[in-house]
């Protein structure tokens, strides 16, 4: 029974159909199973992650417009260039999760890889963070002022808005504000310092050195400012090398969110020169997008996203609407874990507006070369080899210290770098002796503080240098609380006066609870005055060895006594490649002593291999404006000294954005339309018109010149005196610049009631600045400060001095009026903004004002002492315009504002005479006489009016200092 049963059974199994039939029943079963886990037990999962996979939308940047000058030359434009960017999104989410890391771990981690490629290829990254390392380890900010404000209140998160804040929450978020450059960078790396809640930042551990540490922040913290939008790509790095871009691509796979793209970089000609007309772009802080985006929704085409790059100054920031080109858009389908599928979608990016100027680049550019070259000229004229800058005010010199010393001051040299890993033996070797002297001086100083009885007055220069210091030190830290002191006490103001020791009055501060002992290593506030002053002395010991700017003190005072040496100084200009040793002569000279230091700055001056801009003594800067008579269009802006646009667009270069942020020279600064000096006599032709239409002058009035006017008290000295010009009439006056001509004119201008009242003049003397142009902005489309017609003394202010202040820009406005005898226009440095296509979307007229009728007589009057200022014997720069072959007219001007300073340098002209064509405004600041300035616009009109050959050969000349003119104090 059983043998059968088995037999069946075998029979069954060897048959093939029932073998498959098992084995598909088996696998259907199997199917079925898997179908039901699927859509029933995990089907609420699997849904989920599937409705994952759906499309986002980001933004690609539009190209930027190209910028022209009048002649069709390209003065701003864009460069296609590969790119680094980083993505953070949800796929370091799903690597923590799988190496059982963390996702600041892995971010960290494949930045680093990125970092150490481009460093080992020679590619830099973009570092959005204001803050360096110094080659001696200290941290220091990039950014200064407002700019270093605003990173602070976007790094900790804070609003202006206080109110509701508890008193702790006040006192932190002061201490945010008061950061320093370290405890920043530990905020970012740990969030130490941060309000409650805040975690500990990008959480970058210990095993980063804090050189590495900064670089991977820097990238963090440009993902983190774009932390809303997370799937917006950051870029980390542009213009890279072929063998960055291959080794990124080859180790792709080790390097999530990280991709090589594409993007348009900013691209500057001429780029000094027309700095200040031009600008620069960089990326878009919180201020900027909040500014553009009002309104707007995430999805219009003119919305600005995170990583947009935005005008920061000039016609980039002005014109920033029609510049730049409306976003485009991908269409991107994500998974689950934030990696990007495929692109199903692609909208393409618009381009920007191009704008075309007034100003004509090739004027410009020799202009800004012209400007450089005559400031050098008068540097290099008073420099001494003597200590002594002499008691002349009208002829302050310059001791080639003084000289030593800007270089490092200036930031030329960067003493903190000295002992980093690049620096050479020779910077290392002078690293050392600055800190022993560094450290011989804080030994003096505590030695001052701690028992020293010399007064003040009788210390050396040096320590009283030091004295000044120490005060402002414990001012800043709020140890000395100047809020506590008794300015009308007796020892303070023997302090003040410099009757008593550094010691004997911080004694007495302490005594008088002038100091707060609360940072002081005291036990207790009831410590005996010896022990405060002790700790007191070692709170300022570590003080000094922390600050940023102290080795910079001692070096100036080291330079004065001798110890630090002027060739010691010079040799670091090669060391630091300011100056290359290969290729320069001068080098092997100055290093054997065969070329003194003195030699060597003068020499290197007069080549401009040294430029005025770099060392910042007086004279250091200047402006020209020269504008077309006719429509009131400018031909040329400068401001001198510029910067270079390229170093600061398409990622900063800190180390250079924190020397012009830092140079006394201040080539941030826009100096055409925000330095405002009193217009000395070139207001002159003013009061002149004002007089005649007044009645209180006529064409043939003449007044006697005694040198001095004596109507009021005290006394007005013409700047001949103790000579005399005699009698001059209003031509006659322009011409010679007689002072007391036009002191006269204002009197009377003041006396139409019979009775003298200034109140009176001054208001007059409004009116017709207000109808000549010169009291409004000038019209120019750029940031311009407010002019101020003079509310003191109508006799004073006729000779462009009580309290007038202008800006060029607005001088220039008014000496176009006077070219062109009464039309008054708002200033243009536009021509027209145009359309990818050439279609004209905006364009700058001629922006007329108003015209002025006055008498065709009293502008024959004017104007022909103004010729006469370029022509006659009585003028101080005729000499300077003798044997040219074109016409023009002028007016000079000295304007003095700090009687310890050389006087401001202005000169107004036009031409030609007969019928002009331009108008050109010198400006120098500190350049001591007018002299300088006419010699300035006389080099200016030889250029402008020459043929095309004789142009070539003027540039071709202009790369070595140019002479001072001689002049007359006060003319």
């Amino acid at each position: 029974m059983l043998r059968r049963i088995y037999q069946r059974v075998e029979k069954i199994l060897s048959n093939r159909i029932l073998a498959l039939t098992v084995l598909f029943a088996g696998l259907f079963c199997i199917l079925v199973t898997r179908v039901f886990v699927l859509q029933i037990v995990q089907g609420e999962s699997y849904q989920q992650d599937f409705t994952y996979q759906v499309e986002r939308t980001v933004k690609t940047s539009g190209t930027r417009g190209n910028i022209y000058d009048c002649n069709g030359k390209l003065l701003a434009y864009n460069k296609l260039v590969y790119t680094v960017t980083f993505q953070s999104d949800d796929e370091f989410k799903d690597l923590a999760r799988q190496n059982d890391t963390s996702e600041d771990y892995e971010k960290k981690k494949v930045i680093y890889k990125v970092i150490k490629i481009l460093e080992k290829n020679g590619d830099d990254f973009i570092n959005e963070i204001p803050i360096e390392i110094t080659g001696s380890g200290k941290f220091r900010f990039t950014e200064t002022g407002s700019a270093l404000k605003k990173f602070k209140r976007d790094v900790f998160g804070i609003g202006t808005n206080t109110s509701g804040l508890t008193a702790d929450e006040k006192k932190l978020r002061q201490q945010q504000l008061n950061a320093t450059a370290e405890q920043v960078f530990e905020y970012l790396r740990s969030g130490t310092m941060g309000s409650p809640g805040v975690g500990k930042m990008f959480d970058i551990d210990d095993k980063y050195s804090d050189e590495e540490a900064l670089k991977i922040m820097s990238v963090r913290y440009s993902a983190f400012q774009s932390r809303y939008s997370q799937y917006m790509q950051v870029t980390i790095a542009t213009e890279i090398s072929n063998k960055s871009i291959a080794e990124i691509e080859e180790r792709s796979s080790e390097l999530p969110g990280i991709d090589i793209s594409t993007k348009s970089v900013r691209v500057y000609n001429s780029s000094e020169a027309m700095s200040h007309v031009i600008g620069y772009t960089g990326t878009a802080n919180t201020d900027e997008l909040e500014t553009y985006n009002k309104g707007k929704e995430e999805s219009d085409a003119d919305y600005y996203s995170s990583d947009e790059t935005v005008g920061k100054a000039g016609i980039e920031k002005e014109l920033e609407t029609y510049l730049h080109g409306n976003s485009g858009s991908q269409t991107l389908i994500v998974d689950n874990v934030g990696k990007v599928i495929k692109t199903s979608k692609t909208v393409k990016a618009g381009t920007g507006n191009n704008v075309t100027l007034s100003i004509d680049s090739d004027l410009q550019e020799y202009v800004y070369n012209q400007l450089e070259r005559k400031i050098a000229g008068i540097v290099l004229s008073k420099l001494t080899p003597s200590d002594s800058a002499g008691k002349d005010s009208d002829n302050v010199r310059i001791p080639i210290k003084k000289a030593y010393y800007a270089l490092i001051g200036n930031g030329v040299i960067d003493l903190e770098n000295m002992n980093g890993d690049d620096a050479t033996d020779y910077e290392k070797k002078m690293y050392k002796k600055i800190q022993k002297l560094e450290d011989s001086a804080i030994s003096q100083i505590k030695t001052m503080i701690q028992s020293s009885n010399k007064a003040y007055e009788d210390e050396t220069e040096e320590n009283q240098a030091y004295a000044d210091y120490v005060y402002s030190l414990l001012s800043d830290h709020k140890v000395l609380v100047s809020s506590s002191i008794d300015t009308d006490n007796a020892t303070y103001k023997n302090w003040k006066n410099g009757k008593i020791s550094l010691n004997a009055f911080l004694k007495y501060a302490v005594n008088q609870e002038w100091i707060d002992i609360s940072d002081l290593d005291v036990s207790s506030k009831y410590n005996d005055t010896d022990e405060i002053m002790k700790a007191l002395a070692d709170y300022v010991e570590d003080a000094l060895v922390d600050a940023d700017d102290f080795n910079m003190t001692v070096c100036e005072q080291k330079i004065n006594t001798g110890e630090l040496t002027g060739q010691e100084v010079c040799l670091l200009l090669y060391e630091q490649g300011v100056l290359d040793k290969k290729k320069d002569s001068d080098y092997n000279s100055l290093k054997s002593g065969s070329l003194s230091s003195y030699s060597f700055i003068y020499n290197k001056l007069k080549k401009l291999e040294i430029t005025p801009g770099q060392l910042g003594l007086d004279p250091c800067s200047g402006s020209v404006v020269i504008t077309d008579s006719k429509t009131g269009k400018v031909k040329a802006m400068v401001s001198y000294p510029g910067y270079d646009s390229n170093r600061l667009s398409n990622g900063t270069d800190s180390s250079y954005y924190r020397q012009l942020a830092n140079s006394t020279s201040t080539p941030l600064y826009n100096q055409v339309l925000n330095h405002k000096t009193a217009p000395g006599s070139t207001f002159k032709p003013l009061v002149a018109l004002a007089g005649l239409n007044e009645g209180v002058i006529t064409t043939q009035t003449t007044i006697n010149c005694t040198g001095l006017y004596d109507k009021i008290t005290p006394a007005a000295k013409c700047w001949i005196y103790p000579s005399r010009h005699g009698s001059k009439n209003v031509s006659g006056a322009i011409e010679a610049s007689c002072n007391y001509f036009f002191y006269e004119v204002g009197y009377q201008l003041g006396n139409k009631s019979g009775t003298y009242s200034s109140k009176e003049g001054l208001d007059l003397l409004e009116k017709y600045a207000t109808q000549l142009g010169l009291n409004k902005k000038s019209g120019i489309e750029l940031d311009e400060a407010s002019p101020q017609v003079s509310d003191e003394s109508s006799v004073r202010s006729a000779i462009g001095q009580g309290s007038n202040s202008y800006t060029p820009s607005q001088i220039s406005n008014y000496v176009t009026t006077l070219s062109n005898r009464g039309t008054v226009f708002n200033l243009s440095i536009m021509d027209k903004i145009t359309d990818e296509n050439g279609k004209t979307v905006k364009n700058y007229g001629v922006k007329k004002v108003r015209q002025l009728n006055y008498d065709s007589k009293y502008w024959d009057a004017v104007q022909s002492g103004m010729r006469r200022v370029v022509t006659g014997a009585n003028s101080s720069v005729s000499s300077i315009f003798s044997g040219v072959n074109y016409q023009i007219a002028g007016k000079t001007g000295t304007a003095q504002e700090d009687r310890t300073r050389p006087n401001h340098a202005l000169f107004i002209s036009y031409g030609p005479y007969e019928n002009p064509e331009i108008s050109v405004t010198a400006v120098i600041p500190f350049g001591y006489t007018s002299s300088n300035a006419a010699s300035l616009a006389k080099g200016i009109y030889d250029y402008y009016f020459a043929d095309d050959d004789k142009k070539a050969q003027l540039e071709k000349n202009s790369n070595t200092a140019d002479e001072a003119a001689s002049g007359v104090a006060g003319d």
